[in-house]
């Protein structure tokens, strides 16, 4: 049992495919204003990311989303957006080091 005193944070990894979701999940849940490190796509970007099924997304994250979910005093949980671009992947095991879970968005569209 968790006392008064302790303060508890759990890393939680939110990963998925390009246009997934994750910025936008990071975005809903999260307590305070989440940090997002959207860039607008750009033409080269077009040509490089699987953009089927997403042709209206305008923007991409080409770092990570950050948010803070309080469940209770003494416990609190930060979520971290990965990138979905495979170009960004060696990102994910910087993002993944010390993480408890991750939540896994697949996007129906585009099994």
């Amino acid at each position: 049992m968790i006392g008064e005193d302790i303060a508890l944070t759990l890393k939680i990894v939110v990963a998925g495919g390009f246009g997934a979701g994750k910025t936008t999940l990071v975005g809903s849940v999260s307590e305070i204003r989440p940090l997002h490190s959207e860039e607008t796509l750009s033409e080269s970007g077009r040509d490089r990311d699987d953009t089927d099924g997403v042709e209206r997304k305008a923007t991409t994250t080409v770092a990570m989303d950050f948010g803070r979910i309080t469940v209770h005093e003494g416990l609190t949980l930060y979520l971290f957006g990965t990138p979905g671009q495979n170009r960004f992947w060696f990102l994910w095991d910087e993002l993944c080091e010390g993480a408890l879970a991750a939540i896994v968005l697949a996007d129906t569209r585009r099994l």
